[in-house]
């Protein structure tokens, strides 16, 4: 859109010159300047599923141009149904950043009729039966930036310097941002607990944290009454001190798990709802779940 919109501004420019007096000739080549001028200087149109995806993207981004989000961290990339309005935003998008059918699975379909190219998904074939919390990892959100950082200096040369600095600006701060993390979670490794998504797993791996079970798979799957009687022996047999919960999971389920038990219990966030879009929110969104994680931990 921004491309069409310079590309036009282009064309009244020259159009207004050779009304104005001067020849075709000079118009021309003044048309071929402007023109090349305005692809060079015309930001592409980016995509991103979720919300740490977008926070990351905006980060190789900054100061070239802006990404738009598709899903808002409130809603679930493992369940959605697209707009009208989204459809067209994904049609008219340069390139697509996603995690993969194992996460944003609606967007599967839609995305196999993108023109070629414009679909990246950041996991994909044997590596898709991998967690796809990827970005919970700091490791892993380095490798999403190079990764974007890439594809973004193959589309846009023209901006490929700032591609690269942005990027290894942004490594180095995910350095940072994970020995931030490490001090906060080191005294809490051997502290059994239990989760009610199985979504962290690559942040637990990472900061060495104990996970004795989880509730379910997938947030949108209620447990049944088997399932709550097996995380209640499991609760009493390894002595979890909190159980972590995400908001669309219902009271009743927590308290019939914590039943005769002193369960204590926390709240996680993995998607960053109802934090801001922007070069930060993926570093708010880390600190917040090792905070969240340490709040109820730290607590005997």
């Amino acid at each position: 859109m921004m491309m069409f919109f310079k590309l036009t501004l282009a064309l009244a420019l020259i159009l207004a010159l050779i009304l104005g007096g001067i020849g075709k000739a000079t118009a021309a080549e003044i048309a071929a300047e402007t023109i090349a001028a305005a692809k060079a200087a015309a930001e592409p149109n980016v995509v991103a599923s979720i919300f740490p995806l977008h926070s990351l993207t905006a980060g190789v981004m900054r100061d070239v141009g802006e990404p738009v989000l598709l899903l808002d961290g409130g809603l679930s990339p493992h369940d959605f149904a697209l707009k009208p309005s989204q459809a067209r935003l994904l049609q008219s998008a340069d390139l697509v950043i996603w995690v993969g059918e194992d996460l944003e699975y609606p967007l599967a379909r839609f995305a196999e009729n993108l023109p070629p190219g414009r679909s990246f998904p950041l996991i994909a074939g044997a590596a898709a039966r991998q967690n796809p919390h990827i970005w919970l990892d700091p490791q892993a959100a380095k490798r999403i930036v190079s990764a974007v950082a890439a594809r973004l200096r193959a589309l846009d040369p023209g901006h490929a310097a700032d591609y690269g600095r942005n990027g290894a600006a942004l490594e180095a701060r995910i350095d940072a941002l994970e020995e931030e993390l490490a001090a906060i979670l080191g005294p809490l490794r051997d502290i059994p607990y239990i989760v009610f998504h199985d979504a962290y797993g690559p942040f637990e791996k990472r900061f060495g944290l104990n996970n004795v079970g989880a509730v379910t798979a997938e947030p949108e799957h209620r447990p049944g009454a088997r399932q709550i009687r097996r995380m209640r022996e499991l609760v009493a047999t390894t002595s979890a001190r909190c159980a972590f919960r995400e908001p669309q999971f219902e009271p009743h389920i927590a308290a019939a798990i914590a039943e005769d038990s002193a369960l204590r219990f926390g709240e996680l966030d993995p998607l960053g709802a109802g934090l801001e879009p922007g070069v930060n929110g993926y570093f708010l969104l880390m600190r917040n779940l090792a905070h969240g994680f340490a709040a109820c931990l730290s607590h005997s």
